[in-house]
């Protein structure tokens, strides 16, 4: 195997190991990635940014953080990004060259990001792999952001969304990031780029949707038996997975309400999250705005 392809199937299974010792949901895919391989990639970089989320969380909540053995540091490290990198403008100074080597050439931005990966060797924990410059080269990466709204949603994303165990959960707005490494083409709009998405998996609980109601009415501070009805709430989720700006959008009581917006901003969402079919477009997190039906009295097992 090429030594580039080893070190990012190396760097894979750290994450996946770290995720298991942590209890934190993880999902990775097959690299598609034709050519030779740098060991590391933007989309390796979301990975390790959603594992530094997902353990800040835990931290929030008192829960220490196991590493089985392996520093957290060294993982962050052997695939950390910096957002600004002198590229190569002439054929002497091409791209995986000595940045100090290069001061003569002025720095340019691209008009998305240029990233450039760590330029000190570092060791992993695992086989004595060392990751160089010459491993990790320069990777330059576009970035846009498009906004949808509802309408946008029922137009164009509806048949691309699935919604992991959460039947009465619906999607009314949000934005995505999009990450392009390389020099291909860049999508100026929303309706360009959703043609070569794969799916979009929408925000969910973890556990699905009865644990979620179960949940809910564990931090109800008022006695959610004594009502009757349909509510709907929305709120957004942004691509951490924390819930804000909760609104109930269709009530049933004052008290109740109140009660369910506390409530809801408590709780802990998984992001949405997209995978793109080209291996140039990197997949990731993204903010949603949904709207929960909620039915009392809520049933609890």
């Amino acid at each position: 195997m090429a030594k580039g392809k080893q070190t990012c199937k190396i760097l894979k299974e750290i994450r996946r190991q770290i995720a298991a010792e942590n209890d934190i949901e993880f999902v990775t895919s097959e690299c598609t990635y034709k050519g030779d391989c740098l060991g590391t990639c933007p989309k390796c970089e979301a990975e390790v940014r959603y594992l530094e989320r997902e353990l800040e969380k835990r931290q929030r909540l008192g829960k220490a953080a196991v590493f089985a053995g392996m520093s957290l540091g060294t993982l962050l490290t052997a695939a950390a990004c910096d957002t600004t990198a002198k590229v190569a403008s002439n054929p002497n100074c091409p791209n995986g060259s000595d940045v100090a080597q290069c001061d003569s050439i002025p720095e340019r931005r691209l008009e998305g990001d240029v990233v450039a990966n760590v330029r000190e060797p570092q060791k992993l924990d695992t086989n004595n792999v060392v990751i160089t410059d010459d491993v990790m080269g320069l990777v330059m990466m576009y970035t846009n952001l498009f906004e949808f709204n509802a309408e946008d949603y029922q137009a164009l994303m509806k048949d691309k969304f699935v919604f992991p165990e959460m039947k009465h959960l619906s999607v009314i707005g949000g934005n995505i990031e999009y990450r392009h490494v390389g020099d291909g083409e860049r999508y100026e709009n929303l309706e360009q780029f959703i043609q070569g998405v794969e799916e979009f998996r929408a925000p969910y609980y973890s556990g699905g949707e009865q644990k979620m109601l179960e949940d809910l009415a564990a931090l109800l501070k008022v006695d959610a038996s004594k009502y009757k009805g349909d509510m709907e709430v929305a709120f957004t989720v942004p691509d951490w997975g924390d819930v804000k700006d909760v609104e109930v959008v269709k009530g049933i009581s004052k008290a109740l309400d109140e009660a369910v917006v506390e409530a809801m901003t408590q709780m802990d969402w998984n992001s949405a999250y997209y995978d793109y079919k080209d291996a140039d477009i990197i997949g990731g997190a993204f903010e949603c705005r949904c709207v929960q039906k909620i039915h009392f009295p809520i049933k609890t097992k």
